[in-house]
């Protein structure tokens, strides 16, 4: 599986999407988690990866692109100056620095409302005043 893992994670990088359909479905089907550790993502448009049930652990993604999916896991991972405006994605994130993210209005880390929403959670994550106010806003739990 670490072999399939770092095959697909160099399709991402090199933006290849018939080799990252290649490597992932026969092995990893949609809705199955794809655990990506240590790995370098910094700089990389994922515009043609929907990433639901990625899970980044130990990962750079400073100033990726086009990160949005539902859910997708961040453990110990620096996520600064990612670009999520117009995202839409349900974040799980613990010990990580997502500090000088780009958002704007378009932007959600929740989806619905009341009790039944689906909401992003930051714990223990850096944040700007900013963005912590932002997501407050939305619903998001922060901790």
């Amino acid at each position: 599986m670490n072999a399939t893992i770092c095959r697909i994670a160099e399709s991402i990088r090199a933006n290849d999407l018939p080799a990252y359909q290649r490597e992932r479905y026969p092995v990893i089907p949609d809705g199955e988690v794809v655990r990506f550790t240590d790995e370098d993502f910094s700089g990389v448009d994922f515009d043609q990866f929907v990433m639901g049930f990625f899970v980044f652990q130990n990962c750079n993604l400073d100033n990726a692109k086009h990160i949005y999916g539902q859910p997708i896991y961040f453990t110990n991972s620096s996520v600064r100056n990612v670009d999520f405006r117009g995202a839409k994605a349900i974040i799980e994130a613990e010990d990580c620095d997502f500090r000088g993210i780009k958002y704007d209005e378009e932007t959600q880390f929740v989806y619905g409302s009341g009790k039944l929403a689906a909401r992003s959670r930051f714990i223990n994550c850096k944040l700007d005043d900013e963005t912590r106010v932002f997501l407050n806003q939305q619903g998001v739990e922060i901790n």
